[in-house]
């Protein structure tokens, strides 16, 4: 059990947020497909699916169920040993923080005088414990959704916060030399904000819940499940292949990547589809 948060660096290694079995339950929940159903679509039975999901993984077994799935085969297959690798950049510190059992991610992005804090994590003061361990101040705020585990802390930084920031869908704000543009990446929540930051070394793309590496987000049902794969190749596969991702759990990765790795978009392209209007009395997703 994690019970103090940790600084990382954005190269740093880490493991997956998610295993093979996890990303195969979001995938049958995201297709409505119990076990039953998922063994009636492919070529293996009930009793073979129930023992991968208890943890005996087998390369023959990822590949067999993946198409049924929607899932790339060979991005399923090889996931355990999948292990991003991205550069060093000074200027991005990963915030590895307690969320219960698990941790949850913040990250923290700082040029000349300008300090940005995507999510505060879920303990009241453990974002702002680092944060003023760093010396970091005057801070811009940006979340990505609403989630316990990704708003537990804001009332601890609002001392040092500078401002809050709610960009529009669509639109950029300047802070310095940094432009940062907020995407819409509706689906494990409504709504989602994702966020492109353009002035450092490299394009980063904040995607909190909705793109893991190697996984997604959990999805409430079909419709949430097709929405976030929808938003997820229009506003963030779209961008360069070195665009570096900042997800809300797990390691750091890249837009070229997660296309040949990440089992639910490898070998996919973005696809421009028409925007869905989505109910905002709808009952928000709540899974992780």
């Amino acid at each position: 059990m994690m019970s103090a948060p940790i600084l990382s660096r954005l190269s740093d290694p880490a493991p997956l947020e998610d295993d093979v079995t996890l990303v195969m339950r979001k995938a049958m929940r995201g297709m409505g497909l119990d076990i039953a159903a998922l063994a009636a679509e492919s070529t293996v039975s009930v009793a073979e699916i129930e023992r991968f999901l208890g943890g005996n993984f087998s390369c023959d077994m990822a590949r067999a169920v993946a198409p049924s799935l929607g899932l790339n085969a060979d991005a399923m297959a090889t996931l355990p040993v999948y292990r991003p690798n991205v550069p060093i950049m000074h200027s991005v510190s990963r915030l590895v923080l307690p969320f219960e059992k698990d941790q949850v991610n913040a990250w923290l992005i700082r040029d000349e005088d300008q300090a940005l804090l995507f999510d505060t994590g879920y303990l009241p003061d453990s974002a702002a414990t680092l944060v003023s361990l760093l010396g970091a101040a005057d801070l811009n705020l940006f979340l990505t959704h609403d989630h316990r585990d990704h708003v537990g802390g804001i009332a601890a930084l609002r001392p040092i916060l500078k401002k809050q920031h709610m960009v529009p869908l669509g639109q950029t704000v300047s802070l310095g030399s940094l432009q940062v543009k907020c995407i819409d990446l509706a689906g494990h929540c409504i709504p989602s904000w994702g966020y492109v930051i353009e002035g450092l070394s490299r394009v980063i793309c904040v995607t909190g819940d909705a793109l893991f590496a190697g996984s997604i987000g959990g999805c409430a049902d079909q419709f949430t499940y097709q929405m976030a794969l929808r938003n997820i190749r229009q506003h963030v596969l779209s961008l360069p292949g070195d665009t570096i991702l900042l997800p809300g759990h797990g390691p750091a990765t890249t837009v070229a990547q997660e296309l040949r790795r990440n089992p639910f978009v490898s070998g996919k392209t973005a696809k421009p589809a028409p925007e869905e209007e989505v109910n905002p009395m709808k009952k928000r997703s709540n899974f992780f």
